[in-house]
């Protein structure tokens, strides 16, 4: 077998197709200079790959064809020639329900297998990294709960809450133990300022004990004891209570706050968690944002929407109230610790405030206290600077920072020392996050720290504080995403996210294990990723996975891609960058090609095809072939741009969304194409919304879904677009939405689920029917066949499962030959 998209064309004849590309666009007069071939890439940088026009005179090293039911050698002449393989000699047939594949007769044929789409197992991540230009930068919880270990917890798609308990060792980071818990975890994002913060969260007791809380659901008391995670007890919330936004305690007590009302609680000598009433209490003025305790215990600090309320919470017979500070400013986080106290201001409408660094001796006094340091935003001429976040360690003070200059956007976090005299100036640095991308949206970040360790949002990392001012990450197997799974060369999988590489052993599908691998690519890795094939050298291949809409997409302006190479283990490293202009634009990639659709001015839209290298060095790529095209949309305002392509039959499907307004029909127009000529086929489809959800492309038919449910199977018939079958999934007795198409073979296409129940359902294109589903944790986003396997890739865990193979598969293809 041979993963998807691995071409089984003989060299020769793709470089023949490659040569008919360079050709005009069906229907496109020859004298449109937009149909003309530019050159390959950058002056001095040859065409990746074999030049459009082929070697005129081979030798015997170069002819391949990549097929091992083939012979490749030299004719008497000097021509390449592939006569069959012996009968017998091992291949892979390309297909995921064939064993035992043999060459007979120079073709490539298996022994179909008949077997019940099932998962197997599941791994588990921890500090999965947000998926960049998908919204809210926050993915998960982290919290320091000793000088070594920390406590990440992973929001599974809001289904469910992954809890991981891992130490910071010398030699990396090391999970000590997981657990899931039915808890979902909530988002809360403040009408008034924007900022975004978890409602479900965990307040540290000490380094033994640990309370999740879940607003509107529980608490749950863990034990830690042992680096084992055990629940110790448990106590039931109203589902209609009020969102609570933080937590502090230590020892026996801990205090969460919710609006104005800030609840104290009791852990009994039976781990029992109770209410302790007559230390509750309400704030003064504002609501209640952020809780931090002193370091002695006896002062609970409360940052409000209206100033830092100091509250003596030492007195048996209940709580003192003090006056509360700053009452004209708004506050998001606040944290005590040695001598000193930080506050993080909170501004409206997202805008990021300061960062105020007080002695807390200062505080105490009558008065307004003045701070021993502010961190402002700082703009000027090419600037524009805003700290995010801070860590308040022992001596130490970690402020985090966003900066632009120009169209360089950078995460960067910056080291202080605390002294008697004050805050340093700075002591060291390092870089989070580089790039030119919009990514995340800002938001101030509750990070946090112990001994000389911190964790960073919002993705997570994990921060060593050396000597002299000296920090560098920490890492380790399980440490981050997965989001995008692939096949490797050595029959493991690689699971890639936007710092991370693992490689992945399925040897026991039931428990498959991490290998290798954690946050391992440097700050400036793009977001836009190319890597090389699965099998042997070529060509690279986009491996972004889109995170909204229907393609990767390309931002304004010129893109810079990184490249990725196999480094030691199978895991993945950066290799250098190339760059390709023509943003805004969709993205797609296949048979060692780059294709790139954008709108332009007038309405219409181009469409680029670019060689990809087998190495980057920096060039920016130069279209193959490009084209202008408009499609027939009708009236109304263009909403949405997508496009599929069957690398294999060197065919396009491009697709326009335009609508008028909510009391009539969106249009889809669509737009059929071959690279090596023919005819154009047009048509138009009736949508529910404003945009394509994803389109699909192989074997002679279009799969488009619209509106996450309205499934479209399409075929040409001469000049025109036909509907094959519709299915609306909504109206299916479990109804379903869909957020993507992971894999389409033109019998089978596997759907990613947008809602929980999370998983992924398998599709026959004979009648739309649902031939299996998949469930899994958290939302999918990638898959990936390997082996006899389907891998299933998602931000915090990796499921194992089987194909769909037997009867049902089997008919589907039966039925497709018979046309």
């Amino acid at each position: 077998m041979l993963p998807p998209g691995w071409s089984r064309v003989p060299g020769c004849l793709l470089v023949a197709m490659l040569v008919a590309c360079a050709g005009d666009a069906p229907g496109v007069p020859p004298s449109d200079a937009s149909t003309q071939d530019a050159g390959a890439v950058d002056a001095g940088q040859p065409d990746a790959g074999e030049p459009d026009g082929g070697p005129s005179q081979p030798d015997a090293g170069a002819c391949h064809d990549d097929d091992p039911c083939t012979v490749e050698q030299l004719d008497e002449s000097g021509h390449c020639v592939y006569p069959a393989a012996p009968d017998g000699t091992g291949c892979d047939d390309g297909e995921q329900c064939t064993s035992g594949d043999r060459c007979v007769g120079g073709a490539c044929r298996g022994e179909p297998l008949s077997r019940p789409a099932a998962t197997f197992g599941t791994l588990w991540s921890h500090g999965a990294a947000p998926v960049e230009q998908g919204g809210p930068p926050l993915a998960g919880l982290a919290e320091s709960v000793s000088d070594d270990r920390i406590l990440f917890g992973e929001r599974l798609g809001g289904s469910g809450l992954s809890v991981s308990l891992v130490r910071v060792s010398p030699e990396g980071l090391v999970r000590l133990d997981q657990r899931t818990l039915d808890l979902y975890v909530e988002r809360f994002l403040g009408s008034w300022d924007w900022s975004d913060r978890f409602t479900t969260f965990f307040v540290p007791l000490g380094p033994d004990r640990v309370v999740v809380v879940g607003t509107r659901q529980r608490l749950e008391l863990l034990g830690l004891e042992g680096d084992r995670l055990t629940t110790l007890s448990r106590y039931a919330l109203p589902s209609n209570s009020d969102s609570i936004l933080s937590g502090a305690g230590r020892g026996d007590r801990f205090w969460t706050c919710a609006g104005y009302v800030v609840t104290a609680w009791r852990v009994g000598a039976d781990h029992s968690l109770s209410q302790d009433a007559v230390h509750n209490f309400q704030l003064p003025g504002g609501t209640c944002r952020s809780l931090a305790l002193s370091p002695d215990g006896n002062t609970l600090w409360a940052a409000t929407s209206l100033g830092l309320v100091p509250v003596d919470v030492s007195s048996p017979s209940g709580p003192v109230v003090g006056t509360a500070l700053f009452t004209t400013q708004a506050f998001f986080h606040v944290q005590a610790r040695g001598a000193f106290v930080v506050a993080h201001e909170l501004l409206r409408y997202g805008e990021l405030g300061r960062i105020f660094v007080y002695r807390a001796a200062d505080l105490a006094r009558t008065g307004t206290p003045s701070p021993v340091k502010t961190f402002a935003p700082m703009e000027g001429v090419g600037r524009w600077e805003r700290p995010l976040g801070f860590v308040l360690l022992d001596g130490e003070l970690l402020i985090e920072w966003f900066r632009l200059g120009g169209s360089l956007r950078s995460y960067t976090v910056e080291r202080h020392t605390l002294t008697a005299e004050g805050v340093s100036p700075v002591v060291g640095s390092i870089l989070l996050r580089e790039g030119e991308e919009v990514g995340l949206h800002l938001s101030p970040l509750v990070l946090t720290g112990a001994g000389r360790h911190a964790v960073l949002q919002p993705w997570r990392r994990v921060l060593t504080l050396g000597d002299s001012g000296a920090m560098h990450f920490q890492t380790g197997v399980h440490h981050g995403a997965l989001v995008r799974v692939r096949a490797a060369a050595d029959g493991t999988v690689q699971a890639v996210g936007p710092f991370e590489s693992h490689r992945v052993d399925l040897s026991n599908p039931e428990q498959p294990l991490l290998a290798a691998g954690g946050m391992l690519l440097p700050a400036d890795t793009r977001r836009l990723r190319l890597a090389p094939p699965v099998s042997g050298p070529g060509p690279l291949e986009l491996v972004t996975v889109p995170t909204s809409g229907s393609n990767v997409h390309q931002e304004e302006g010129t893109a810079v891609l990184s490249c990725l190479r196999s480094g030691a283990g199978a895991l993945l490293e950066t290799a250098g960058h190339v760059s390709v202009v023509g943003g805004p634009a969709a993205l797609a990639s296949a048979e060692g090609q780059l294709f790139q659709m954008s709108p332009t001015s007038q309405g219409g839209y181009w469409l680029r095809r670019f060689t990809l290298p087998a190495t980057c060095t920096g060039a920016v790529l130069v279209p193959a072939a490009e084209r202008t095209f408009t499609l027939d949309g009708g009236a109304g305002t263009r909403t949405d741009w997508a496009f599929a392509v069957d690398g294999k039959r060197s065919e396009v499907l491009m697709g326009e969304v335009r609508f008028e307004e909510p009391a009539k029909p969106s249009r889809l127009a669509l737009h059929w194409s071959s690279w090596t000529g023919g005819d154009v086929a047009t048509g138009v489809l009736s949508g529910t919304t404003d945009r394509f959800t994803a389109l699909a492309l192989a074997k002679g038919l279009a799969l488009i879904i619209e509106n996450g449910r309205q499934v479209h199977l399409l075929e040409r018939q001469g000049t025109r677009i036909v509907t094959r079958k519709h299915v609306d999934l909504s109206q299916l007795p479990v109804p379903l939405d869909v957020r993507s198409i992971l894999a389409f073979d033109g019998a089978v296409a596997y759907l990613a689920l947008a809602a929980p129940p999370f998983g992924v359902i398998a599709l026959g294109t004979g009648d739309l029917s649902v031939l299996a589903r998949y469930p899994t944790p958290s939302d999918v986003r990638s898959l990936v066949f390997s082996g006899e396997w389907l891998v299933l890739g998602m931000n915090d865990a990796l499921t194992v499962a089987t194909p769909v193979c037997g009867e049902n598969r089997w008919a589907v293809n039966e039925a497709k030959s018979k046309q």
